[in-house]
């Protein structure tokens, strides 16, 4: 399915904003939270200026390689042992964000539907669903994902108009919250909540025009900050000083201040049908990208049949935290600020040896 060439801008822009733009509605804000304070809305910003250069240098490198996709075009410049080796770490970095970042979408699940469900059960129909959809290939993905973001986006923005009667403007001062430093530190060390945009270009050659990829890219890139930062500046004058730090969903929170008249006042439910749609259809992005990757490691042309024992690991590994606070203030916290040089470090690294051996003059 890897190989039919049949996507275009559309769906690659479409792609980027449930792939990437969906950290809106997870715990990541609680995370940045944690450091910043009622400043954590500036920290996206941050991370995404120190993750911008490498992303756009490897951009850049894939052009001049043209028909090369990621991991082709490492191996091509740094030979295959080392190329290997560094793809390896790639797919491993990405395969345990993804896992941490689905527990904290099944512990979401639970505690909106299924409170008194096992968290283990509700987690392997989750992976489920994200592996029977994942198997349907690159095509049917990013088809269903450019038919379903429009609905997606529109429920967002109809929440955010909501609840701007809400906001309080006040509450984003002191604007740098409990410090610059902090948010500067912070905004540095977590570069990699971004690093889903490296994983997209294992599919670079697998559009129409290798063109369209990098202007889907370029519209998606700059869609997606806005909406982070957007609705991150949201939570920060919705919450107020004390309770940023305690909500844990911010995204579901939030619903709950929402009604329509005196009549509709709970329907926090109608946001999170789009919000499981769209949670969906990230982990089945997710998931066919590193099953890509490691494919492309090892050699392995038809790496579709891996879905099945990846989603499997991916349950066994995101049941390792004891709980949703384990699991996002310390693994995937640490887990955020290891794997950030790696993303931004790479693509450098390939630039150097590119421009050293004169294969920028082509």
């Amino acid at each position: 399915m890897h190989d039919q060439k049949t996507l275009k801008a559309s769906e690659m822009f479409t792609m980027i904003g449930l792939f990437i733009g969906m950290k809106v509605t997870d715990t990541t804000p609680t995370l940045f939270a944690q450091k910043a304070q009622n400043a954590f809305w500036l920290i996206p910003i941050i991370s995404f200026l120190v993750i911008l250069p490498s992303f756009f240098l490897l951009i850049y490198l894939l052009k001049k390689a043209q028909n090369k996709n990621l991991m082709e075009l490492i191996e091509s410049l740094i030979g295959s042992k080392l190329g290997k080796t560094l793809g390896f770490l790639i797919f491993l970095s990405s395969f345990l964000l993804m896992c941490l970042d689905s527990r904290s979408y099944v512990e979401q699940i639970k505690l909106l539907y299924f409170p008194a469900s096992p968290t283990t059960v509700l987690f392997f129909l989750f992976l489920c669903v994200v592996f029977f959809g994942a198997k349907k290939g690159l095509e049917v993905i990013g088809f269903t994902v450019k038919t379903s973001f429009l609905f997606i986006k529109l429920s967002a923005l109809l929440l955010a108009l909501l609840i701007s009667v809400e906001i309080v403007w006040q509450r984003i001062f002191p604007i740098f919250g409990s410090g610059l430093s902090t948010i500067l530190k912070e905004g540095a060390l977590k570069g990699s909540i971004f690093s889903e945009f490296f994983l997209l270009t294992i599919a670079y050659t697998s559009f129409k025009d290798t063109k369209q990829f990098r202007i889907g890219t370029l519209f998606g890139v700059i869609f997606v900050i806005i909406e982070i930062t957007f609705f991150f500046f949201v939570y920060a004058t919705v919450f107020d000083y004390n309770s940023i730090e305690k909500a844990s969903f911010p995204f579901h929170d939030i619903t709950q201040y929402v009604q329509l008249g005196e009549y509709f006042a709970n329907i926090e439910t109608f946001f999170m049908v789009f919000w499981l749609l769209a949670g969906f259809l990230r982990f089945i992005i997710y998931i066919y990208l590193i099953t890509w990757i490691f494919g492309a490691v090892f050699n392995i042309s038809e790496f579709e049949p891996l879905i099945l024992p990846f989603s499997f690991i991916t349950l066994i590994i995101g049941m390792v935290p004891d709980n949703s606070v384990i699991n996002e203030l310390l693994f995937r916290d640490m887990l955020l600020n290891y794997v950030t040089p790696l993303f931004v470090l790479f693509p450098v690294i390939l630039w150097i040896v590119a421009l050293s051996r004169g294969a920028l003059k082509k």
